[in-house]
């Protein structure tokens, strides 16, 4: 008798237990596991797949770079390595900011449905570690709707607002398909400048002012075009020799048509830097650029040509517009860099 009223007490608190939790229910909803969106080892992470609802794809892998160092690359192009540690950071610092309202669920899916992005994250195997799906923003825009998937586990059939640790926004900017917000801005990269054999820059204008910057034997020269050695300015040389580690470009050409895309591909380069290296030969041409409609300079004169700024081309493919403040550096004319000194290269 006493253990039937024990196991009816036991009953009982447990029922009045269930309810107490079925009427203090708020309306949201953790889906355990699901909620761990985190990846504490980023430094396994080896791919990100993005993919948008309407075709569009940014397929990140890790891999060893033009220059031979380690870094990303976009569908199979050199990638920004900040852009791809920014992911990186996003990946270990995510943090749930709150769980989604019941009553706002449905809508939130809804609007997740034709929108969200797809964020496959690999640690070294065929198979994802985990998919983000990143939707919208949320109404404050300090948080961003998100659901988890874990293949084998299954995916989290309720949303929830993310943030990140130590950052106040949302975080779907930074999941972007457009290959050009990806894409490396690198023209030349050469960080140990031993590698580098020799600089040869073409002024097709101006032939004679055409020149050779030869690095060897611990020993850097200069030559015309025909090979004939020439007294040098060590500190222009240097400096020429300098700027080809680190430089970019400002942005891709989109806004010329094809036909006055193809007019300035066919036309004569103002200048042609051709760099010989352990990686073998680099050829960029570069073109001058037309100004801004209704560009004037100091005297309000209406100019002809951009003063800062110039075409070249990239990987014989990507018209892309750089700065003449860094390759003016390199591209300078043969008198301007001829003079008495002579300089071991530089390291």
């Amino acid at each position: 008798m006493k253990k039937r009223t024990l196991l009816l007490v036991v009953l009982l608190t447990l029922g009045a237990v269930a309810w107490w939790l079925w009427k203090n229910n708020t309306g949201n909803t953790l889906a355990g596991p699901l909620t761990d969106f985190a990846i504490q080892d980023t430094a396994s992470v080896d791919r990100i797949y993005i993919a948008d609802k309407v075709g569009g794809v940014s397929d990140l892998r890790r891999a060893t770079l033009p220059s031979g160092e380690p870094g990303w690359t976009v569908n199979g192009i050199p990638a920004k390595t900040f852009q791809v540690e920014l992911l990186l950071r996003t990946f270990k610092l995510v943090e749930l900011r709150a769980p989604v309202p019941k009553s706002a669920e449905e809508n939130v899916l809804r609007v997740m449905a034709g929108t969200a992005r797809k964020v496959e994250i690999y640690q070294g195997k065929d198979t994802p570690a985990k998919i983000w799906w990143v939707g919208q923003s949320t109404q404050d825009h300090f948080g961003t709707y998100m659901v988890l998937e874990i293949p084998g586990t299954g995916r989290s059939n309720v949303p929830f607002s993310m943030g990140m640790s130590g950052f106040n926004g949302v975080l779907n900017t930074r999941f972007s398909t457009d290959l050009d917000s990806w894409r490396s801005s690198v023209v030349t990269r050469y960080p140990d400048l031993a590698k580098v054999q020799r600089l040869q820059v073409e002024h097709p204008a101006q032939p004679d002012q055409g020149f050779v910057i030869t690095n060897a034997n611990d020993q850097m020269g200069l030559q015309d075009l025909q090979g004939d050695p020439l007294t040098m300015d060590s500190v222009r040389v240097r400096d020429a020799m300098l700027a080809l580690r680190t430089g970019s470009f400002e942005n891709i050409e989109r806004e010329l048509s094809k036909e006055a895309r193809d007019s300035v591909m066919h036309s004569t380069p103002l200048h042609i830097l051709t760099v010989t290296s352990d990686r073998g030969v680099q050829r960029v041409p570069f073109w001058k650029k037309a100004p801004r409609s209704g560009e004037r300079n100091m005297e309000l004169e209406l100019i002809t040509e951009d003063r800062d700024r110039m075409y070249a081309l990239v990987n014989d493919t990507s018209l892309v517009v750089v700065q003449r403040f860094w390759f003016d550096r390199i591209l300078r004319a043969k008198d301007q860099l001829k003079g008495k000194a002579s300089l071991p290269p530089p390291r």
